[in-house]
């Protein structure tokens, strides 16, 4: 039982049957009997909001637990950013972006490049690249894709203490039972790499990338899935 729940069990508790007609809520003299059903029906969302999981998967925080922890920082002067969307801001000097593309409601190509940046609609099946082309301001595009890059990413694995000597764990990390693979360096694609290219492999800081993207959906939204190479 969290403290949360505890507390509550202690606040909710109220006299069913007040036979001396009594103030049920100490010596200031409040009559609270009149209010007792809503007062009931108030402290049952709280007790499903103290067994109420944060997130799916929580198992440590509830989300009463969480408001309760939160107005600890509520103070006067409190200096916390307004909204969640202010605070990803914040973190963003820190964090690995992404660039923004808009697409094609139909996946014919993308709004990037000289030629297709500035267009309003699909050169190939002349779809609105908007949701509402008559918007005033600025306008919501139907589809955007989303271009993580690859070269920052590699970067950060190195430029911290706790994954960078990680990335060289192929060069002293293999498997020594014979017949068995327990990371690509034990297996015959890798070592014939290191065959025909020599220089790369014996600096065992340099990355290998595998690209496989069979049978993946790119939009949630569609049934059908795409097939690319390897």
């Amino acid at each position: 039982m969290s403290d949360m729940t505890t507390l509550l069990n202690d606040l909710s508790y109220i006299p069913q049957n007040n036979e001396h007609n009594e103030p049920t809520q100490g010596d200031i003299g409040e009559k609270s009997n009149e209010l007792t059903q809503a007062t009931r029906n108030e402290f049952e969302e709280l007790y499903v909001s103290a067994n109420e999981e944060l997130y799916p998967g929580c198992d440590y925080v509830t989300r009463l637990d969480f408001m309760a922890k939160f107005t600890y920082f509520k103070v006067k002067g409190y200096k916390l950013p307004p909204s969640y969307y202010a605070i990803k801001k914040t973190f963003k000097t820190i964090g690995l972006g992404y660039e923004s593309i808009h697409a094609y409601e139909h996946d014919c190509c993308l709004f990037r490049g000289d030629d297709n940046k500035d267009l309003d609609f699909c050169p190939v099946c002349n779809t609105s690249r908007w949701k509402d082309s008559n918007t005033p301001g600025k306008k919501v595009p139907k589809k955007v894709s989303r271009y993580f890059l690859i070269i920052p990413r590699l970067q950060r694995l190195y430029k911290s203490s706790h994954t960078a000597k990680e990335m060289i764990w192929h060069a002293t990390g293999k498997c020594t039972e014979a017949g068995k693979m327990q990371h690509p360096v034990d297996g015959r694609a890798w070592k014939n790499f290191d065959t025909k290219y020599l220089d790369f492999a014996k600096e065992p800081r340099n990355v290998r990338l595998g690209l496989a993207a069979d049978g993946f959906n790119p939009f949630g939204n569609l049934v059908r899935l795409t097939a690319c190479g390897r």
